[in-house]
């Protein structure tokens, strides 16, 4: 329960937040999201705890303008103070986790009568490794390309010189702005960004790292943010890192779960992030390339450092028969024909054949005895190279280069031999033919079809509480598939709750079903009738067009009037960040734009005002299941005579639906309609099923549809 001292303080927050953010006013909606919030964090667990059957849980969809950062983030704050836990707020993006550092926390840490600390919390490749940075610098300068003597110290224009010549002027300018003290590693900091490439060559990865036997982990940018991380009481983190510090069980660079608060925004993706922590998949003809870079890396440091000389001889006889049994699996695939008609074999209900696990079985057993070897030699590099410590440092992030592929094999192999646990989801397993003729390569994939049980192990289960937000939680009026998917459905007693959006969408927004003859399924003449139709219905300055198919989409502009064609902006005919710039400059130039897009313009594309008063619909989104890992998903929920349509097809075609109307209306002072040239909304069942999760909108369908598209027919533009 919600002590009498800590709802005082969260309203004494509310009213700090009214006198200082000019406008801002607390509506019914948000102070009820405030209320669950608080209610879920005050049923937090310790570690002593039973089960909370949920109560610690909330589920919270909220759209834009809702207020919710501020509804989750202020009684989380106060809890997370009161209670003495932690708090990490994670975003889906890093995008979105700059937002909170660089506003949206700076503002609350500013007005609210509470003193707090926060940090953000990154992955280790978005710092420099110092070591790294020096040995690079110290190649640098030995190079013959004029960069050391009598102008060393001289201002560089990176844009002027050669490719090579630039990357290494880059590496010296960051080397001496962080000997400067002008930088402080972070890549998220720098002044003028760097190449990709670039960075490449001064970051590095958990088996790369020394740690604190580096010579330089004093001045290591990442331990410095780890260290600071310890200290704080806000961490600021992205969803990608906070399951990865889940799975280290305490070895992670965020607070032990069951300290902590945590509050997941954009929090639908979860799901799939999860599964994507866990999968796993790697390249045969191409894991034979970096096994003999491998070899020779073993050799090096042995040489150099004068270490066992026996574990260069094994190392060099695991990575030769490794090989071998790569290349004898590649060559068994080329004899099957299995790829000819398909570049990809999925294997059904997981289970693979014995013409895969046998030479499965033996590269699993040698990659894994080559990890013992490669850990021994790590070991004895630090033993005996103490007195070549930079050398080592060096030598160690080579081989860690090698060990990371090393370990992302086994990986593979583990997940692809696993037996899977009868009362968990299966795992999904296939194999992708890569490339044509003499340079094909083929790659072993496996991975996880639900997020469920790992999110409920490593998770829910350990958590001293969670909140998670976004403006698409709900599919058809429901949290039940968010529930399922997400490991949430087994605790009865989850929070849930929707906020009401501050739109007036019964009186701002209008949604329109004209009656069509064709429906999608008949490819052609549904094109045919979208075709006829834009001229009628784009009468505003500022157009959203919608499509579930590239090739619709393409043919739907080619035969567009040309007074409309050359006011569309199509996308993939220039990069999207360019072409939405065109489009609101052409909308701030009293113009008039019309943006052609897929689903990537139905999330995230913020068109607020005239720049979309118009949204239109060319066919549900519905997705076929057609990737290896979708099929393995419908296969499955079929397997346990349930339906993949229900539970797969149709929550994320109701997700997708609620994104893409979502693009209409982005301010209180918003307005327009929503077209949806579609008619399987109101002739099949699961029509009403999605209609559920739309707005409030006014709806007009049949005759009075036609009426109101004749009413906005625009003179001289309709045909």
């Amino acid at each position: 329960m919600v002590s009498n001292d800590e709802r005082a303080l969260i309203r004494h927050c509310m009213d700090a937040l009214r006198a200082g953010l000019p406008g801002f006013q607390t509506r019914r909606a948000q102070l009820a999201m405030i209320g669950a919030v608080a209610n879920a964090l005050a049923c937090g667990r310790s570690e002593d705890d039973g089960g909370t059957r949920g109560r610690n849980f909330a589920l919270c969809e909220a759209g834009t303008g809702t207020g919710k950062t501020i509804a989750a983030s202020v009684p989380a704050l106060v809890m997370a103070k009161s209670r003495g836990k932690r708090l990490v707020i994670s975003s889906s993006t890093i995008a979105l986790q700059h937002q909170y550092s660089a506003k949206d926390i700076p503002t609350l840490q500013r007005l609210l009568p509470i003193d707090f600390t926060f940090a953000v919390a990154k992955g280790r490749r978005r710092y420099a490794c110092t070591a790294k940075l020096f040995a690079v610098l110290e190649d640098a300068r030995q190079t013959t390309l004029g960069l050391d003597g009598e102008h060393g110290d001289s201002p560089v224009d990176c844009d002027e010189a050669e490719p090579v010549e630039r990357t290494l002027r880059e590496l010296i300018e960051l080397a001496q702005a962080f000997e400067g003290n002008d930088w402080n590693g972070d890549r998220d900091e720098l002044k003028r960004p760097v190449s990709d490439e670039t960075w490449e060559q001064l970051t590095t990865d958990r088996q790369g790292c020394s740690g604190n036997r580096c010579p330089q982990f004093a001045r290591c940018p990442f331990y410095a943010a780890r260290q600071r991380l310890k200290e704080v009481d806000l961490i600021i983190a992205n969803h990608d890192l906070v399951l990865a510090s889940l799975q280290m069980d305490g070895r992670g660079v965020l607070p032990d779960a069951a300290e902590t608060f945590y509050i997941f925004d954009e929090g639908h993706s979860l799901v799939a992030k999860v599964v994507e922590q866990f999968a796993a998949k790697h390249a045969l003809q191409g894991g034979i390339v970096w096994l003999r870079g491998l070899a020779d890396c073993v050799r090096d440091i042995v040489l150099g450092l004068h270490l066992d000389h026996d574990l260069y001889r094994d190392a060099r006889t695991s990575c030769k028969d490794l090989s071998a049994d790569l290349d004898d699996l590649s060559k068994a695939l080329d004899r099957t024909g299995a790829f000819d008609e398909k570049p990809v074999r999925r294997f059904k209900h997981g289970i693979i054949p014995d013409w895969t696990r046998t030479p499965g079985i033996n590269i699993l057993s040698r990659g894994q005895r080559l990890q013992s070897t490669v850990a021994l030699v790590r070991e004895q590099m630090f033993e005996k190279g103490g007195s070549e410590p930079t050398m080592v440092s060096r030598l160690v992030s080579e081989l860690g280069f090698f060990a990371s592929k090393l370990e992302n094999l086994v990986d593979t192999w583990t997940l692809m031999l696993a037996d899977d646990a009868e009362q968990e989801s299966p795992n999904a397993r296939w194999i992708e033919r890569t490339g044509d003729g003499t340079g094909h390569d083929y790659l072993v994939c496996a991975s996880p079809i639900s997020g469920a049980d790992k999110l409920r192990r490593l998770l829910w289960n350990r958590a001293s509480a969670a909140i998670v937000t976004s403006a698409t939680l709900e599919s058809c009026g429901s949290f039940g598939p968010y529930m399922r998917q997400a490991g949430l459905s087994v605790f009865p007693e989850v929070r849930t709750l929707t906020v009401d959006s501050p739109f007036d969408y019964r009186n701002k927004a209008k949604l329109i079903i004209p009656p069509m003859r064709s429906d999608p399924k008949e490819a052609k003449a549904h094109t045919d009738e979208i075709v006829e139709l834009l001229p009628r219905i784009i009468h505003s300055r500022g157009t959203l067009v919608l499509f579930a198919s590239g090739k619709q989409m393409r043919e739907v502009h080619a035969r567009l009037p040309p007074e409309l064609q050359e006011a569309t902006l199509m996308q993939g005919s220039m990069p999207k960040m360019a072409m939405l710039t065109r489009h609101k400059s052409a909308i701030d130039g009293g113009g008039r734009s019309i943006l052609f897009g897929l689903s990537s313009l139905a999330e995230g594309v913020d068109l607020p005002g005239e720049a979309c008063t118009h949204v239109i619909v060319a066919k549900w989104p519905f997705s076929v299941p057609d990737s290896p890992l979708e099929e393995a998903r419908s296969e499955w929920i079929t397997s346990l005579g349930r339906s993949p349509f229900v539970e797969l097809v149709l929550p994320a075609a109701s997700i997708r639906l609620q994104q893409a109307v979502g693009r209409l209306l982005r301010t209180v002072n918003d307005h327009g309609t929503v077209t949806i040239l579609d008619r399987r909304i109101i002739t099949k069942r699961w029509g009403v099923a999605l209609m559920k999760g739309l707005p409030d909108f006014t709806i007009l369908v049949g005759k009075a549809a036609n009426d109101a598209i004749s009413r906005a027919c625009a003179p001289g533009i309709c045909a």
